[in-house]
């Protein structure tokens, strides 16, 4: 019984730092897609091009991957304070 609680503790410890490395992976990428983009506009500024494309995708794109981002975080803090609150009782 002692075994089986261990090993089930060390399962949730590994599963919560695989979801802590997959929230920090979203976060990365985000703001990486993010500094791209304005890269792509701050040049095509700077060769006097018409940045419209690059206008047009970060209206959608920044917005779409931060709300995905922070829905995950979401859900992640949420099972995790669902997950404290039963072990508590």
């Amino acid at each position: 019984m002692v075994v089986k609680n261990q090993t089930k503790r060390t399962q949730d410890k590994v599963i919560f730092f695989i979801q802590i490395i997959s929230i920090s992976m979203i976060w990365i990428f985000v703001f990486g897609i993010t500094v791209w983009i304005i890269n792509l506009i701050s040049l095509s500024v700077r060769l006097k091009d018409v940045p419209g494309i690059s206008l047009g995708i970060s209206i959608i794109a920044i917005p779409i991957f931060i709300t995905l981002a922070s829905i995950l975080t979401y859900v992640f803090v949420g099972l995790h304070k669902n997950e404290n609150s039963i072990e508590k009782k």
